[in-house]
This record gives C-alpha cells, structure tokens and sequence, in this order.
C-alpha cells in the first residue's frame, strides 16, 4: 500500500513540475506518505479551526518553506500539505518538523530532543513566545452519533484543548486568565485592569491570554 502511493503520488509531482503550476512538488516536503481520508460521514472538522488550508511556512529537517498550503489534523496530531488541487495531501514526518504558520497562527513541534519535560510529544500552538512561553494543544476526540432517520452512523468531532506555561524551566497548567495572571502577582492590577477592558470587547480567551504576556513583556 505505501509502495502504491508513493507512485501515485509521484505521478502527481512529475505531472505538475511540467505544468503551468508555480508550486514546486519537488521539494523534500512532498516526499512521503500521503495523508489518509476519511472514509466515513463526519460531523464537525478533524482539523485545528476548519477544513480550509492555508498559506504558510514550515521549518523542515532545519530548512524553510514558505507559500505551502497547510492545515493541522487535531485528530491525529498531523501536519498536512496540500498537493495542489488534486485533493490529496501529504502528512509530513513530526520528528522533521521544528515550527510552522498556519495563516496567521504560529506552531512548534515538541517532539524527540525539541521535546518539553511535562509536556505530552506533539504540535503546539504558540500563543506567546519570550521569556516565557505560553502554549496551546489542540485535541478532537471522536464519538459516534446514529442518525434517527437513516439509522447511519456519524463519527462527531469534538474539539478539546488545553493551555500551559512554560516558565523557568517548568510546565503549569493554565484554565484561564485567573489561572495565568496568579504567575505574575506583581502585576496583578495591570492584569485585572486589562482582563476587565478587553472582557467587555468579548476578546477571544486566546487573545486575552496572549494580550496578558505580551502585557508581562512590556
């Protein structure tokens, strides 16, 4: 079976390189495995926000590639580039991969030695990096749903997530801007007055999080 895609997909990567397609398909990244379908009725997205991919960059095996279209698989805790319009994809190795964007939000891979003490081995969304680094794990977990009419079954796809801090050397759990602001009790007046602003905005919990260690940088 992997011998068979790695054909098919090297058709794919000759049959664009003598096209009219500006993507480069012959660049280490599409060297691999394709992703695999799901070949069930789903409810909700396998993936970190929605289906769509988007442009970005990856930090692969130490090189950048950037104009990839990417998506993260929550479910499995996959990367994927899209090849092309074909609608395959391919899932890049984790061990390979360092940090990558996504549209506008930013990753990193805390795998084998980028690995965290505390941390479980996987992808990361970084909300905040500098002398401390907040960090977001995105997770979908499965169920299944039997539709009343046809009686068929629908895998449903929740998403979870959890945030941490990484500060001196060490991994907390944070549930929200409470649980976060109890590590800078210095500036907890600078953070109240913060959290109560923005409260009124509806500022997403991401946003308010990242806007209180930006806030600690100053």
């Amino acid at each position: 079976m992997k011998t068979t895609r790695f054909v098919i997909l090297l058709l794919l990567v000759l049959g664009f390189a003598g096209g009219a397609c500006a993507q480069d398909f012959n660049i280490p990244v599409f060297r691999g495995e394709l992703a695999e379908k799901y070949n069930f009725p789903i409810d909700g997205t396998v993936y970190a926000y929605s289906d769509e991919f988007e442009t970005g960059e990856v930090v692969f095996n130490g090189k950048l590639y950037t104009g990839l279209m990417m998506n993260l698989n929550a479910h499995r805790d996959e990367l994927q580039v899209a090849i092309g319009s074909t609608g395959e994809r391919m899932a890049l190795r984790r061990e390979l991969v360092w940090d990558f964007i996504v549209g506008k939000r930013k990753y990193t891979s805390l795998c084998g030695e980028r690995a965290v003490k505390g941390l479980q081995q996987g992808y990361y969304q970084v909300l905040h990096r500098g002398d401390d680094m907040l960090l977001k794990r995105i997770h979908k977990t499965v169920s299944d749903r039997i539709e009343s009419f046809t009686r068929q079954t629908v895998k449903v796809f929740t998403t979870k997530h959890r945030y941490y801090l990484v500060k001196d050397g060490k991994v907390y759990t944070i549930k929200n801007e409470r649980g976060l602001a109890k590590f800078y009790r210095q500036d907890k007046d600078r953070i109240k007055d913060y959290v109560k602003r923005n409260h009124g905005m509806r500022v997403e919990r991401d946003d308010l999080l990242q806007g209180i260690m930006e806030l600690m940088e100053d």
